[in-house]
């Protein structure tokens, strides 16, 4: 393979020439090659190279490594950025044969705060990596044994988006033989990582034994392979991206939690993409064990009605084809307060009470149980003495809320608005109440 010429066929898709580009150098065969080859166009294309280095502090020769690899960019005149992490020394798990605090892990998220400190300051459009087809394929391998559904084997692509900044992998239909190739060829020095022929860790032991051993077994093509199954899965995911997205539009988020109506989707498949998705966002960062997701599935198909599971950091809920997401209890004040014009606080909800002029010619439309999930909840009532206060067990309110079908996991959270004369006025049903009066009080609360 001409790697000079499928690196110039990348850039040229996809470099905007106007922004600086951050390579992520290691040091090692992989990220020696891609920095040759970059330099090598680098005045063609007009790129504004940086170069980010992570000293891990796991080997005696990185500290050293990392001033060599300082000096060669200063000679270079390529706009340098070390960072050296503070790791915990390496304590293996006799049993699993990986480190006992996954330093894996902890480092990748000192590396992510690194470079997003970079962009930050530098206005990147990308960090560069030089991911190949073999990662590519142990990736994948990886996910596969540890259970990933179809749709989740799409390891790397070649450009993506991680949070707030751009990735490019140009190197990623590159197998490692190619690289090694063209770095003798091109009498190019790298560093050789003796934590890579580690087999203590998983990574090191799938690229010594696993891979070695298939090969020789099963099929010598099983990069190839494994790779088109990554392909396979993008094209899937895709798929199921296009044909969710209107359901994902209906999806609502508040400080309340989530909901989202799932009645349209009456197939498994999207139903897992759909909530594996939802588990994935940001703010939730959802532990699903395969157990949950298909227990959830089921509820969702067969359209059963109030249906929970807990889980550490939320509360997910099935009821009649919807799903939703609660983050907290919210019901945990058991005093009332007087109801009276202008803020005041309610438990965690602030309430805004306003003295408005009855007029016959407006709509004074209330609000039902689904405006929790945008954060505003409204009624309107006639003037009177009110007390806000939390349900307690009404006979009134049971009927009311079961004829307008109010989900009951959500019909205590939410405070209610009680008349002295014992009239009781609620947020979830939407229901309109008679405004005989010559002013009116709008009522409006949302969560802090």
């Amino acid at each position: 393979m001409d790697l000079l010429k499928n690196l110039k066929k990348f850039l040229s898709k996809n470099l905007d020439f106007t922004k600086p580009i951050l390579l992520a150098y290691s040091g090692g065969t992989d990220s020696a090659c891609l920095l040759d080859l970059l330099l090598k166009v680098k005045d063609e294309y007009k790129i504004d190279l940086h170069v980010a280095h992570v000293d891990h502090g796991w080997r005696k020769e990185s500290g050293f490594q990392a001033l060599e690899i300082k000096e060669k960019m200063k000679e270079l005149k390529i706009s340098f950025h070390l960072k050296k992490l503070k790791m915990a020394p390496i304590k293996l798990d006799p049993i699993r044969l990986e480190p006992k605090k996954n330093l894996e892990n902890e480092s990748r998220n000192q590396r992510i705060l690194f470079f997003k400190s970079l962009f930050k300051k530098y206005k990147y459009q990308a960090l560069i990596t030089a991911h190949q087809k073999d990662d590519l394929a142990e990736t994948v391998l990886k996910r596969f044994l540890e259970g990933a559904n179809i749709f989740s084997l799409t390891s790397m692509q070649k450009v993506s988006k991680f949070d707030d900044f751009l990735i490019f992998r140009p190197l990623l239909d590159v197998k490692k033989t190619d690289i090694l190739a063209y770095l003798n060829q091109n009498k190019i020095n790298y560093y050789i990582d003796s934590t890579n022929k580690n087999t203590k860790f998983l990574r090191a032991k799938m690229r010594v034994d696993i891979f070695p051993f298939l090969q020789k077994n099963f099929n010598k093509q099983i990069l190839d392979n494994l790779a088109q199954i990554s392909s396979y899965s993008l094209e899937l995911n895709n798929y199921l991206e296009s044909k969710t997205v209107k359901i994902f539009d209906k999806m609502k988020i508040s400080p309340f939690g989530l909901y989202i109506d799932l009645n349209e989707v009456n197939q498994s498949l999207e139903l897992k993409f759909i909530i594996k998705k939802i588990a994935k966002l940001k703010d939730l960062d959802l532990d699903l064990s395969r157990h949950i997701l298909e227990k959830l599935i089921f509820w969702i198909l067969q359209k059963k009605p109030n249906l929970r599971v807990n889980l550490k950091n939320a509360k997910i809920f099935v009821d009649r084809g919807s799903f939703f997401i609660l983050r907290n209890n919210y019901n945990s004040f058991n005093e009332k307060i007087l109801v009276k014009p202008g803020c005041f606080d309610f438990d965690n909800w602030q309430v805004q009470v306003s003295r408005i002029k009855n007029d016959s010619n407006i709509d004074y439309s209330q609000s039902c149980w689904q405006c929790l999930f945008i954060n505003e909840l409204i009624i309107y009532l006639p003037e009177n003495k009110y007390y806000m206060t939390y349900p307690a067990s009404n006979k009134y309110l049971k009927k009311l809320w079961e004829n307008y079908k109010i989900p009951s996991f959500l019909r205590r959270e939410v405070p209610i608005a009680c008349s002295e004369g014992g009239e009781t006025y609620e947020f979830l049903s939407g229901k309109r109440f008679k405004l005989n009066t010559e002013n009116i009080f709008k009522i409006v609360i949302k969560l802090k």
